[in-house]
């Protein structure tokens, strides 16, 4: 109880203490409405307090799937891959840069994670955000850690910009076009736990 609803609860007694002594009407009636407005109060604030986040992540959701939606990367090589014509049921996006140590760390536990599964269900992308020589920082990452899945030239960080992505690495995780996970900073992708929420999610509908 905050020292604001526990002072309206003392001025609540105090008023009874005065209907005990004499029965007075106005001021049970201010008692009544008194209360009325200190419930009401309460229930709005906590209502904000869970509304709030949620209909921001809501909103958040929303953009992410809009965006990719309509998406079409094209790689290193010039191959186009479009979103909505895409056979994998999970497609994970990953957004990184040749300067970023924590992004090399995640490189060689996604492409680990990719040979788990089949193409069919799930889908890579590393989208590279270097300001600078995009493909070459690309070859020579593919090169070093063999990497297989698909490395997509951000220029000038576009798809960042589109994705709302602030910070490297951020990696996203979509399953039929929704969002299923958004993950903010380094994450190993081999661990089981998220292995495993992968598994669950290519089961359930």
């Amino acid at each position: 109880m905050t020292t604001l609803q526990f002072n309206h609860f003392h001025i609540i007694l105090e008023c009874m203490k005065l209907i005990n002594r004499a029965k007075i009407l106005p001021v049970l009636i201010f008692i009544l409405t008194f209360s009325g407005i200190l419930v009401g109060q309460i229930v709005f604030n906590n209502f904000k307090l869970v509304a709030g986040p949620t209909t921001l992540e809501s909103s958040r959701v929303a953009q992410l799937e809009h965006v990719f939606k309509g998406l079409t990367l094209t790689d290193q090589n010039g191959v186009s891959y479009e979103m909505a014509k895409l056979s994998s049921k999970i497609v994970i996006i990953n957004f990184w840069a040749a300067w970023c140590t924590p992004c090399l760390e995640e490189m060689p536990g996604l492409e680990q994670l990719k040979g788990q599964f089949k193409s069919s269900e799930v889908m890579i992308f590393g989208i590279n955000e270097d300001s600078e020589d995009q493909v070459k920082n690309i070859e020579k990452i593919a090169s070093k850690y063999l990497l297989k899945f698909p490395l997509i030239p951000d220029q000038n960080s576009a798809l960042a910009n589109r994705f709302f992505i602030a910070n490297i690495p951020q990696t996203l995780v979509f399953k039929d076009g929704k969002v299923i996970d958004v993950i903010q900073g380094q994450k190993d992708f081999t661990a089981k736990e998220f292995t495993e929420s992968i598994r669950v999610a290519l089961k359930s509908f």
